[in-house]
């Protein structure tokens, strides 16, 4: 039986699981949905075309399905669908779609961790495992990948992709692309994330591939042709043609490289951030060494 405060306000439209707790001056307005075993803290409003799944956690004080600020979408056709296990932090706020149908919905993914002030706006998808540390601002139809970190205070534009195990830094402005297993640090992609690529139980033969493409991207001015000696030299490995993928599918462009003639033989030479390049300088990383 679920468990709601004599002072929180459900709507008789909304569905309402086994061993939910909805806490005190909490609101639950239209027809929601609550899975089984999720906690809705004091003060949070769930609104609308929202599903929540499993054992969540919520607020307190969050905003989570409210009407996306679209100055011409129809506020009653939009959704959002939220997985298990997610954790959504005081004062977070997230819209539905503008779109009607599951195909179109706001999602945020199963296991994701959204802190404290995070905006997530109409239409993002957030996939399983992302880590939006507190005040990340995210602008309607943003994409972001598996097990991405958002550090606090990024701001992202719309139509944002982020690939799957980024890393962003905390307060950088997001207008671009970041490729899967990047890093992005004072408005450049700095390498490759290595301790997340690690913390993945990544093959080493992958991490060796993503460590070759990003310093491939880094060695050439031009995109088209980095994308070309990544297939050539490392397009057996399956990260490798995920992130030359990815960077094909970009309609706003990657986030720009640090300039090469401006670099140093350092950590970042060998496309890393968090010092994990550098024990590693000596392997070569062209084709012999990835086959």
């Amino acid at each position: 039986m679920p468990r709601i405060h004599p002072t929180a306000i459900v709507d008789p439209l909304a569905l309402i699981g086994d061993d939910v707790s909805i806490g005190a001056y909490s609101i639950i307005k239209g027809p929601v949905r609550i899975g089984d075993g999720t906690v809705v803290h004091e003060h949070s409003h769930l609104h609308g075309k929202t599903t929540i799944g499993q054992s969540c956690q919520i607020g307190p004080a969050a905003y989570v399905g409210l009407e996306p600020q679209h100055l011409h979408a129809d506020p009653n056709i939009g959704q959002l669908i939220v997985g298990d296990h997610v954790i959504i932090r005081e004062t977070a706020t997230i819209h539905r779609s503008t779109t009607a149908g599951d195909d179109h919905a706001t999602r945020i993914g199963d296991h994701c961790f959204l802190m404290g002030g995070v905006h997530i706006a109409h239409d993002c998808v957030l996939n399983e495992r992302v880590i939006a540390a507190n005040s990340v601002i995210m602008g309607g139809h943003c994409q972001v990948g598996a097990a991405a970190f958002l550090g606090g205070g990024a701001a992202f534009h719309q139509f944002v992709r982020i690939g799957r195990l980024a890393i962003i830094s905390g307060n950088e402005p997001m207008t671009q692309d970041m490729p899967p297993f990047g890093a992005q640090k004072n408005g450049f992609l700095k390498g490759y994330n290595a301790v997340g690529c690690k913390r993945a139980e990544l093959s080493n033969t992958a991490i060796r591939g993503i460590r070759a493409a990003f310093r491939i991207l880094h060695s050439h001015r031009v995109v088209s042709a980095a994308l070309v000696e990544m297939e050539a030299e490392a397009g057996d490995v399956p990260e490798v043609r995920e992130i030359v993928a990815f960077i094909r599918a970009s309609k706003r462009g990657i986030v720009p490289s640090h300039s090469p003639t401006s670099r140093s033989h350092s950590d970042e030479d060998d496309g890393a951030v968090n010092g994990e390049g550098a024990r590693d300088r000596e392997r070569p990383v062209r084709a012999a060494a990835l086959r």
